[in-house]
């Protein structure tokens, strides 16, 4: 790849990253906005770790029809898949997140919810991808 092809590519990872981080972002508002529509505020907190799978679960979905539809592509649509796969995609998804929401869990004595966090994200997250794959080949 030539300078110019790596600077435009680290600027589509760029964009793409802080599109994902920002939809991650709008997931977890849309969810307190729900509850505050409800009533129910007070599960502001137990509502972060639900948003992260979520994010994390769509992610991997959206990956897996990005390497099932232009994984192996070149020239041009390598951007794109740069783009939506490490850019989108990656900041979409939160392994950090889901890591600090494990440990909350735990600070808050609730171990089998924490080890049953910990199986769901990964899980999930290996179906949703498995999904994306077969549905979008």
């Amino acid at each position: 790849m030539s300078a110019g092809g790596f600077l435009a590519a680290a600027l589509l990872v760029g964009v793409g990253g802080g599109l994902g981080s920002v939809t991650r972002w709008g997931v977890r508002v849309l969810a307190l906005r729900l509850l505050a529509a409800q009533g129910r505020e007070q599960l502001s907190e137990d509502v972060r770790p639900g948003t992260t799978v979520a994010a994390n679960i769509l992610a991997c979905f959206l990956l897996g029809i990005a390497v099932a539809r232009i994984g192996s592509a070149g020239g041009t649509v390598e951007f794109v898949y740069l783009m939506l796969a490490a850019g989108f995609c990656g900041g979409l998804s939160t392994l950090s997140t889901a890591a600090l929401d494990v440990v909350e869990l735990v600070r808050r004595r609730t171990f089998s919810l924490a080890l049953a966090y910990l199986l769901l994200s990964a899980g999930s997250g290996m179906a949703a991808l498995w999904l994306g794959l077969v549905l979008a080949s």
